[in-house]
């Protein structure tokens, strides 16, 4: 059994140790990062959490002009922006590495996941007369060629309005 007398030294010294270490100091620094806003100050804001920094280009491109790039992408997913006729001029970039990311990449892969696991609890009667329909816009054929080379939803003239103006289907 070791007594107190012999764990005494070994507490001491560990703790000497411990007093002397950087570990037990308290002058802890946030990571943070310099915003410029509309009136051309820049605020300094922490980082929301110091293990998961925010990475890509939606902070450098939200501090133009006011716009918050990602926060009105979000408005409009969640639908709380509304009447929205184009994409902000100053969120063009901000978009174009949304949609030709990686991230996008992922929610489309999270939303063909939920539509197969729906799919697959449905109950077919089996008898071949079940039949799928699609909306094929942005469903079973991809709009994002288009977007690329007309600025990601920045431009408002969207040739389908022109071909309309012209008379034809624009084929």
């Amino acid at each position: 059994m070791v007594t107190a007398a012999r764990l005494l030294p070994l507490i001491l010294f560990l703790t000497a140790v411990a007093v002397g270490c950087s570990a037990w100091e308290m002058n802890i620094r946030l990571p943070t990062e310099r915003l410029a806003y509309g009136g051309g100050e820049a605020v300094v804001a922490p980082i929301i959490h110091a293990l998961r920094p925010l990475l890509g280009s939606g902070r450098q491109l939200a501090a133009r002009a006011g716009v918050a790039c990602d926060s009105w992408r979000l408005g409009v997913e969640a639908h709380n922006v509304i009447d929205w006729r184009t994409v902000p001029a100053e969120c063009e970039g901000y978009i174009g590495h949304y949609m030709l990311g990686e991230h996008y990449r992922r929610d489309f892969a999270v939303v063909v996941d939920e539509a197969v696991a729906y799919a697959e609890t449905l109950k077919l009667a089996g008898n071949g007369k079940e039949i799928w329909v699609f909306d094929i816009d942005e469903t079973s054929l991809s709009n994002l060629p288009y977007y690329a080379k007309h600025g990601f939803g920045v431009d408002v003239d969207d040739g389908r309005r022109k071909a309309a103006s012209r008379g034809s289907d624009g084929r």
